[in-house]
């Protein structure tokens, strides 16, 4: 069967799950083999995977033998901060403008991936909506928003069956993955064909572009020092320190996107749009179909 085909296939049998479960339940599937799972038990690998406070979770209880365990330190991010990325760049007009490009390439069945608190996924329009993220401090408040499911997952191993999606997005997690290229793959995986990824990255400043960077944000041209004061007193008080960092340049995250099998179509910037309210020159969204 040749990958159209098996594609193809895929979406039909989500389809039919979703049509004899019904759309209030969602449709999960084995990280490890991808099976459709059955009241979240695998019946290939003979797991059951748990569900905490009506959130299941597909990232295993024991820590990593060879590095830190994400789950961890996520959910000791979200313990102690609240709206913890507003300072990076999550205005209201960033929000909604990123939700009308989401919009118009779908309103049916979405996944943002490390959706945290779950303020976009709360802004976004669509018949279904999914967030996964590795913290369920952050999830509890993401299904307090909106009606999305959530799950606490890994990217590099998405708990969905092939094609599941019409579109997937992303925003400032692309270089956070632990593996960029499986992770990728992943995505592609579970978008249907002709399905549709929108990752914003940030591409890597200099000590003095971050500098100028928080001068604009809070000093020049307009003073804003309660907000100013929030965010020292995050860098003061339990900094968050995110256990991956992958440095990309533009045709850098653009070839990992290629090699997972994307065609991207449009890249945007304060350059190419520069009505955009992005939060600099080195923030980029790039949109891409499978």
């Amino acid at each position: 069967m040749d990958s159209t085909k098996r594609t193809h296939y895929d979406f039909q049998a989500v389809n039919n799950q979703i049509a004899t479960r019904g759309s209030a339940e969602p449709v999960y599937a084995c990280p490890q083999c991808k099976q459709l799972l059955d009241d979240f038990f695998c019946r290939q690998c003979s797991v059951r995977y748990p569900v905490h406070d009506g959130i299941p979770s597909f990232i295993p209880d024991s820590s990593p033998p060879d590095g830190p365990d994400v789950r961890q330190v996520y959910d000791e991010i979200y313990r102690n901060h609240e709206d913890a990325w507003v300072d990076q760049g999550r205005s209201e007009a960033f929000i909604t403008y990123f939700c009308g490009l989401a919009r118009s390439r779908s309103q049916h069945r979405i996944l943002e991936i490390g959706c945290g608190e779950g303020a976009l996924l709360a802004a976004m329009n669509a018949t279904e909506k999914f967030g996964i993220d590795p913290s369920i401090n952050a999830l509890r408040r993401a299904r307090s928003r909106s009606d999305a499911k959530c799950a606490v997952a890994r990217s590099e191993l998405l708990p969905f069956p092939s094609a599941s999606f019409d579109l997937v997005v992303t925003v400032g997690v692309m270089e956070h993955f632990e593996d960029p290229e499986a992770a990728t793959r992943e995505i592609n995986r579970v978008l249907a064909e002709g399905g549709h990824y929108i990752a914003l990255i940030q591409t890597d400043l200099s000590t003095l572009q971050r500098f100028l960077l928080k001068i604009r944000q809070y000093v020049f041209p307009t003073f804003r020092p309660l907000e100013f004061a929030r965010w020292v007193r995050k860098k003061l008080h339990n900094p968050i320190v995110q256990p991956f960092r992958k440095s990309y340049t533009v045709d850098g995250a653009r070839q990992c996107l290629e090699r997972s099998g994307f065609k991207v179509t449009e890249v945007i910037t304060r350059a190419t749009h520069p009505g955009a309210p992005l939060a600099g020159a080195h923030v980029v969204i790039f949109l891409a179909r499978k």
